[in-house]
Order: C-alpha cells, then structure tokens, then sequence
C-alpha cells in the first residue's frame, strides 16, 4: 500500500509538471504565426538531434539542448523555445527506444518551466531580445542560465524525493556535471546572439556544429569506453585462472559504471548453482552466500541468463522478480549482465548500488564487455579441463603418477621445513589378473573405479589419492605413522568388503596389500619415501601372504633392489626407475630381452643347485656388460631385461651383441669335471613414444612371448 501510494504521488506530480509545462506552451502558441515557420522546424530539428545524442557521463547521460533553448530566450523568442524543447522531449525516447508516456509528459513541462524561469529572470536583468553582445550580457546570460539549471533540478529533485530516490550526494554530483554541460552549451548560445541580428538563419548554422560536438563527444566517451574493455581483455588474454578474469571483469566494471559493488557470479555445472567467483570492493564479500544460488531456488539473475538480455532494476523494493533477503535490503538498484559465449551460459556480471536509479546509461558498453569475459572465461574453462586431464588418470579420475610425483616433492619438502610428517600409501589390488582373465578388462576397470573412489574419500580435501601403476594406487596425506597406518588399515578392510556391480554381476573378494612410509621417519627424500614405501608394500605386505598393511622397516630394502640370486636389479625396482624417468621427460627406451635356451634341460639333468650357479654367473656377466645408467634384472627364470634410456638404434644393437657374446662365449664351471657353454635367443627394439611405464611393460611382455617359441624350437 506505501509503495502503491508512493507511485501515485510521483506520477500525480509528474502529471502536474507536464500539464503546466504545456499549458503554458499552448498560451503561447498563437504568437508562432509571427514566427518564420521554416526557421523554428529548422530548429526543432536540431533540438532532436542534440536530444537524442545524449552524451553517457558514467551514472548519467547530459544534453546539449539547453544551448537552443538559452539561444532563443535570448532572442526573445520564448515560444518557440518551449516549442522545440518540448518536441526533443518527445522525440528523442522513440529514436533512444526509451519511451515512457509519464516520464515525457514530466521532461516536456519540466523544460518548458525552465525555459519560462530563463526568460523572466532575462527580462528582468535585460530587455529582450539581446541584440549586442558585450560583458554585462555575458553575466545576465550566466546567471540566467544558472537559474535555468536551479529550476530544472528543482523539478528533477522533487521528483525523486516523492520517489524515495534523493540522495545529497547524487544532487550534488549532478549539479556539478549540469554546470559543466552548461559551460559548453553557452558560447554556442553567445555565437548566435552574436550572429542572429544580421541574419537568422544563423541560428541553425551555429547550431549544427553543435550537433556535430554531440556526436562526437558521444562517440569519444564510447571509444574511450571500448578501448578501456580492448585493454583489459587484451591483458587477460594470456590470463586462464578464473578467478583472476572474474576479479579484474569486476574491478573494470566498477570502474565503468561507478557501482558500489558488482559480483561476477559464475555457474557451477556440477551443482547448477550460480556462485560469486569475484566480489569488489572485497568489504562486500560477506553480503554474498559461497555456496550460491541454485538454479531451482530461482531469482532474478537466472531469469536474466536464461532470457540473455541484460535487466536493469531501477528500485529493488518495486520489482517482484527481485528476492530480497532482509527487512531493509543494502542495495536499492541492480544492473544484470549476463555471460554467453558459443551458446552457453557461463555466469553474470551484477551491479549493485546502495541509491536507487544508478545504471540507466550503462547498457550499451557493459554488453560488450559481458561478451569479451564471456570469451574469456570459456577459453579458461576449456584450458583447465585439459591441464585437468593432464593431470588426471582417465579410467578411475584420480590424478596421475606425473601429478603424484610433483606434489609429494613439495610435500616432503614442506615436511622437512615444518617438521610436519606426510606420509604415503602404496596400496596394489591383489590378483588383479584374475578379473580381467575372468570378466574382462571392462570389468577390471570398474573394480580400478571403485577402489580409487574409496582411496580419494580416505585421503580427504587435504589429500592426494592417484593411480601410481596398472593396478597401483598411491595416497598422500598430512598424517603421521600411526595415523597413516590406521587409516591404510580402514582402506583394506573396507575394500576387502567391497561389491563392485557389473552387468548384472556382483564382483567380491576383492582385497589390496598396503605399504606406509612417512617422512621424516623413514627418509627425507620424496624419491626414497616412495621406495620404501614401494617397498613395504610389495615386501611387507604382498610377499608375506596379501591383504596385508605394512610398515617400512629397513629389511625392505635389499629385497626391493637387488634378485638375491643373479644380483641384478629386480623387477619392481626396474618398474619404478621408469616411470621415474617417464616423469622427468624421458619418452625413448631402447628394450633387450635375452632368454637361455635349454635352461630347463640343465635343471632336469643337473639339478636346480647347478641352474642357480648359471644364474649367477649370467648375472656377473650382464653387470660387467653394461654402464651405471644401463638397467638389467631378472624378468622370470631363466630371462633377463635390460633397459636401456634414450638410445639409437646403433647403440642398442652394440650392447645387445655385447651381452650375448659374453653369456654365449663364457664357459660354466659348476663342478670339478662339468662345465657348461649357453645359447641365448635375444631381441632389441627401440620405442620412441613410451606414455608410461605400464606401455613401455606390455610391449616388453610381447616381445618375450614372441622369444619364447623360438626358444622352444633351439630345445627340440
């Protein structure tokens, strides 16, 4: 009902300035028969024009009319001043498409007072019309132009006062702006009472240059406006965190539209809310929920994206779109722009204002710059999802080995500076093989799924939970020894209960063995700590039976680097030296795999103790073989893998020769009246797009399933 009366009263007094303003123009308007009806069209006209070119000063727009009207009191011609002044009133909302019956009605009366209060105040200080112009004219002119602009604020102020809109502050920032306005509206006004006495027709001439000001001034404002946009769009081209282009599309929209806060809110696909990415001035921060808005709660803003347009709220208290949370809301006006880009939504930028009214003029620039971080926002969006599968494991959504690696340097390295202790978790699913064998890979995907969903909720916000191999996971978490270990033990019973749902099948038994290393207990090395607990993993827990958590106690160690029979490296340490290697960029890998034919007949016909002895022997011989920087181990009984890091061909090839020669030219003494000579089946490959270590693996399995039939063959 307040409101309702409120609005009554503005448009009663709006009502009653504009019939005044009229009827006072209509008492006049027998005396334009005496008028040159060309010359006052003429003007007219150009009236239109300076009316509808208003030049865009941030919070308001300013006219150049007043130098007509000025120029024709000053003529004496007060008629048609009201004339042409009311007309451009009219005129100028159909051309700006701003129309709006009661606030024409109220600019038309409200000129037509004004250009009255002009001409009294004139004619009082000097006859009309003026036809010399000499100082004392310069200041009757000044002063009536300074009561022209008083009563025309005196108009414009009583009508936002009944509005509820009045703030000392917009008065006063008006004033001065409509003083400076005038400063440029009087010499145009000065040049034809100047001019005018010889020839009337000088008054329209004089005027189109100031047309022509108009136009550009406006196109000025604007470019300076757009070039603002073009810079900071231009530095934020290279920029992809968002919240760096949220940040700086706020600060720029506060600069261009002098809100006193604006919020650029963002929309989060995952939970279809709309969340306030950047808040400037930061003292507004608390007004606005972190959590956002959801869609379903609805408001005003998600009208506006869905609708694209951009909405201006002249007074949030009289707008039923807007939710106001409160009994006074902080805000009293909102400009909504929302972002699209490619045909999708990406958020809004919304200004807030603590008067009402603050952004009818702001439209036409803040469209483009919506449009410009709307651009900018989706190329963001679009670099981090591919940085974020850079990072991330596309089976199971955990973050890769490569990720894992770089976060637990700065970890261990955070820990030795902050005596904090992080630890790491190696967790293997245990007969992995048999649920690929037995339901397919598809299904071994699920199950890899599911374990890693378990060890990212284990590992929290705070933690780092990846895929560390085929079937490996890794964890990393702020947590000492015996919470780490508690926690690892909470990971493998949950899993050993785990039901993985799969086409109809329920896949269980499901168990993993855990190793658990911590820094600075057991090593201040990011390298060392993840051997060890490698180590204790594979030592502790999978060779002592699986479905196990171990500790890492120093025993681990020997038995993770060195086969106790042929002394070369073992397996799990090759596998771990090439992913370190992957991770540090090395993507080309020279492969030998080398098989010792008939070693099956030398274990029937002389015993395992003597196939042992060979073994050795083999080994002394591959180390003697090759450089510190050449890796070998024993990949089964009787096989052997040498790896080799960025190698050619030609060099491959050379230790290949090498090594076989050796094995094949040794002789085998393994007893006072036995010695034994070896033949080898070998073959080498260089691999120049290795992704991981478990690629570069597979093809090593293929290469020594395609060594084995021939072996067979030396054996028939």
């Amino acid at each position: 009902m307040r409101e309702g009366g409120t609005l009554r009263r503005q448009n009663l007094y709006s009502a009653v300035v504009g019939i005044a303003g009229c009827l006072i123009a209509l008492y006049g308007l027998p005396s334009l028969r005496h008028a040159d009806g060309w010359l006052v069209a003429a003007l007219a006209a150009i009236a239109c024009v300076l009316e509808s070119l208003p030049i865009p000063l941030r919070q308001t727009q300013a006219s150049l009319l007043p130098a007509v009207i000025i120029a024709l009191v000053g003529l004496g011609q007060l008629e048609p001043a009201m004339v042409c002044a009311m007309l451009a009133a009219c005129v100028a909302p159909l051309f700006l498409r701003t129309w709006d019956s009661v606030i024409v009605l109220f600019n038309a009366g409200q000129y037509a007072l004004s250009a009255c209060a002009l001409w009294f105040v004139l004619q009082a200080l000097h006859p009309l019309p003026i036809v010399s112009v000499h100082a004392m004219v310069l200041l009757d002119l000044a002063i009536g132009s300074l009561v022209f602009l008083i009563v025309n604020h005196l108009l414009v102020h009583t009508l936002q006062w009944l509005r509820g809109n009045l703030l000392p502050s917009s008065v006063v920032g008006a004033f001065v702006t409509d003083i400076a306005n005038l400063a440029l509206c009087l010499p145009f006004a000065v040049l034809v009472l100047a001019l005018a006495p010889d020839n009337v027709w000088f008054e329209p001439i004089v005027m189109l240059p100031l047309a022509m000001l108009a136009y550009m001034l406006r196109a000025h404002r604007q470019t300076l406006d757009l070039q603002m946009i073009h810079e900071a769009t231009t530095k934020l081209a290279t920029e992809f965190d968002m919240c760096a282009i949220a940040t700086e599309a706020a600060v720029l929209t506060r600069r261009m539209t002098l809100a006193d806060c604006v919020v650029v809110f963002l929309i989060d696909n995952e939970r279809n809310a709309l969340v306030p990415m950047a808040v400037h001035p930061i003292a507004y921060d608390a007004f606005f929920d972190k959590n956002g808005w959801p869609e379903t709660e609805g408001g005003v803003i998600w009208k506006t994206i869905h609708q694209r347009g951009h909405v201006h709220i002249p007074d949030v208290r009289k707008d039923a779109r807007v939710r106001i949370l409160g009994e006074h809301p902080t805000f009293l006006s909102m400009a909504i722009f929302p972002m699209h880009a490619h045909l999708k939504a990406h958020g809004a930028i919304v200004c807030y204002a603590t008067r009402p009214r603050a952004f009818s003029h702001v439209h036409q620039y803040m469209d483009t710059l919506s449009n410009q971080v709307s651009v900018l926002l989706e190329n963001a969006k679009l670099y981090q999802e591919l940085q974020e599968r850079t990072i991330r494991d596309e089976a199971t959504g955990l973050f890769n080995y490569r990720y894992f690696y770089e976060e637990l340097a700065k970890r261990v390295q955070m820990s030795v500076a902050e005596n904090r202790p992080v630890s790491v978790l190696i967790a293997d699913v245990d007969f992995f093989k048999k649920f690929n064998d037995t339901y397919g890979h598809l299904a071994g995907d699920a199950v890899l799924r599911e374990v890693g969903r378990l060890l990212q909720r284990h590992a929290g916000d705070h933690g780092i939970a990846a895929r560390y191999g085929g079937e490996e996971f890794a964890v990393l978490m702020w947590a000492s020894a015996e919470e780490a270990y508690r926690i690892a033990e909470h990971i493998r019973q949950e899993v050993s209960r785990l039901t993985v749902e799969f086409h109809g099948y329920h896949l269980q038994g499901i168990s993993v063995s855990v190793g658990v290393a911590t820094c600075p207990d057991d090593s201040v090395s990011d390298r060392d700590l993840l051997l060890k607990a490698d180590s204790a993993m594979y030592w502790g827990a999978k060779q002592r039976g699986r479905n196990r958590t171990a500790m890492y106690t120093p025993e681990f160690d020997t038995q993770l680097f060195v086969d106790s029979l042929t002394s070369l490296y073992t397996y799990h340490f090759i596998n771990i030296r090439i992913r370190d290697g992957i991770v540090h960029g090395v993507t080309r890998w020279g492969v030998i795999c080398i098989d010792l034919n008939q070693f099956g007949e030398v274990n029937v016909g002389f015993g395992f103790d003597v196939g042992d002895t060979v073994l050795r022997q083999v080994g002394v011989l591959v180390r003697e073989c090759l450089r510190h920087t050449e890796l070998a181990c024993r990949y089964g009984g009787d096989e052997m893998l040498i790896v080799l890091p960025d190698v050619s061909e030609t060099e491959l090839a050379g230790v290949c020769d090498r090594v076989v020669n050796a094995i094949e030219q040794h002789r085998y003494v393994v007893s006072d009246n036995v010695v034994l000579s070896m033949r080898t089946t070998a073959a080498y490959r260089v691999f120049d797009d290795v992704a991981d270590g478990p690629d570069l693996f597979n093809r090593i399995a293929e290469m020594f399933a395609q060594l084995n039939p021939t072996s067979e063959q030396s054996m028939a």
